[in-house]
């Protein structure tokens, strides 16, 4: 029994981490109220992305996700710091939890509740935490801070990590990022670059 669901994880954590890297980009709606994130939100589903995050910085971020996920799958919740948060999300509809830094509650939680968890890292410190804690996937933030030199330079140390670089990215600079060796990028503050994408 414990192993059928240790491999029903496995296979849906997967899966989320497969559609991540395919499509390359992670669209993250925050807005200043409900309404404009979920305009944005069924904007960036419209245009094609098969996953959008949405940012728990945002009022009333519960409703906008049950309301994105409503119509389709592949909606996250991001900015997830607390367990309570982490719980939160799952029962709006979350599929899976970003968040700027690497929580072990928050990971506990994903675990227990099998959804897929892409914690943030910044330092060298931090992503040897993380893989330690079993996570290969993580979120690179601030990537505006050190910048696209910044990641190639922890992927030359732990080429096992697979970095998705969020923080001041744009549309139109993903190449760049996807070409120095991240796996996907985030987008929040240039939603609307990819909301416009055709």
């Amino acid at each position: 029994m414990r192993e059928g669901i240790a491999r029903m994880e496995r296979r849906t954590t997967m899966a989320f981490f497969q559609q991540l890297c395919q499509e390359g980009v992670l669209p993250i709606i925050r807005a200043a109220n409900p309404q404009e994130a979920l305009t944005l939100g069924q904007r960036v589903q419209e245009v094609g992305f098969g996953l959008v995050e949405v940012s728990w910085t945002t009022p009333g971020a519960a409703s906008v996700v049950r309301q994105l996920a409503h119509a389709r799958e592949g909606v996250g919740g991001g900015t997830i710091l607390t367990a309570a948060m982490a719980e939160a999300a799952i029962v709006a509809g979350c599929q899976y939890l970003v968040a700027p830094n690497f929580s072990p509650e928050v990971w506990r939680v994903a675990q227990n509740r099998q959804i897929p968890y892409l914690p943030g890292v910044m330092t060298p410190s931090e992503v040897a935490v993380a893989l330690d804690a079993g996570l290969t996937y993580l979120k690179l933030f601030p990537a505006s801070f050190g910048g696209v030199a910044h990641l190639k330079a922890l992927c030359a140390v732990f080429p096992q990590a697979k970095f998705v670089p969020t923080g001041g990215i744009v549309f139109a600079d993903r190449a760049q990022w996807l070409n120095a060796g991240a796996v996907a990028v985030g987008i929040g503050s240039g939603i609307h670059g990819v909301a416009s994408k055709t």
